[in-house]
């Protein structure tokens, strides 16, 4: 595939509103389709006023989107409404670049609207627009074929990827309730996301760099906040306490690590953040429902 490079969306700030991604489509074009890898400076928790269809191509790691917090893995599809705070947070060592993470396009939900007003057989695909508010994710055949229409979306002329849109909308809207779940919960406000931006992405650097040894005391600091102010303000906003959010991302690259690599399991759970074997064992037994060693013989057979 021949992709075209990512745009370059602008930073705008606006009174009351906090910071958001300004996105702006190619060629006056009202599907913006765009590629990156990770780490970027487009790979942050951020929201915008356009919906988003987003394909995981490598690595693994945990999407945040509103209060939801989920494992992904390559060949994730997203379906991100508008102005839901959102993230893909890969787990990766110091230095570690996945140069083809990320392919995704942007519309805003008013142009598809003016679709539905054109052609009445697209109306059905507002229930898509609403669902997409609680971050839709496809799995299985589903996600495949969205995936695959995504990556070609790249190779085709704008008037195609009009047709390309549609495509996936229908996939996401006749996706079975086996291969389509919503991750952010129907009362989440995405007001408590306004103005949190610098502080919540600072967290995250934070605990991204020193995931072995991360404290709460260590990430407020990164934050500007004092410890108690920010274990409230991190709950309210990413929907989940700072010490289960850690433990999440360890967890995750102890899954990673397990079955990737032929490291035994005591190195693995110090990477990980865990001193003590019996904690990292009840932890990773809680996450995935299975020993670490039943993990990594069922996921890589070794």
């Amino acid at each position: 595939m021949s992709a075209r490079p990512a745009d370059s969306p602008r930073n705008a700030h606006h009174p009351g509103s906090g910071s958001l991604e300004v996105i702006v489509p190619e060629d006056d074009a009202a599907i913006r389709w765009s590629c990156h890898g990770y780490p970027n400076s487009l790979a942050k928790w951020h929201y915008h006023p356009q919906i988003e269809i987003h394909l995981i191509r490598e690595g693994s790691g945990q999407f945040m989107a509103g209060d939801g917090l989920t494992p992904f893995e390559p060949g994730h599809v997203a379906m991100v409404g508008p102005n839901l705070p959102h993230n893909w947070l890969s787990d990766t060592i110091p230095g570690e670049r996945l140069p083809n993470r990320d392919v995704l396009c942007h519309v805003r939900p008013q142009t598809i609207r003016r679709l539905f007003s054109i052609f009445p057989e697209t109306a059905g695909l507002e229930r898509v627009l609403r669902r997409s508010q609680q971050a839709i994710v496809l799995s299985g055949e589903a996600a495949a074929a969205a995936g695959e229409l995504l990556v070609s979306m790249g190779e085709h002329i704008p008037a195609r990827r009009v047709a390309d849109l549609i495509s996936l909308l229908s996939i996401f809207d006749q996706a079975s309730a086996e291969e389509s779940r919503t991750v952010v919960t129907p009362d989440y406000n995405p007001d408590t996301a306004v103005g949190a931006e610098t502080a919540i992405n600072s967290a995250i650097a934070y605990i991204s760099s020193n995931l072995d040894d991360a404290s709460l005391e260590q990430a407020a600091r990164a934050a500007s906040m004092s410890t108690s102010t920010f274990s409230r303000f991190f709950k309210t906003v990413a929907g989940i306490g700072f010490s289960d959010f850690v433990c999440r991302l360890r967890i995750g690259r102890a899954c990673r690590l397990l079955t990737t690599t032929t490291m035994p399991i005591a190195r693995i759970q110090r990477l990980s953040g865990y001193a003590n074997a019996s904690n990292f064992n009840r932890r990773f037994l809680a996450e995935t429902g299975m020993t670490p060693s039943r993990y990594r013989k069922t996921h890589s057979g070794r």
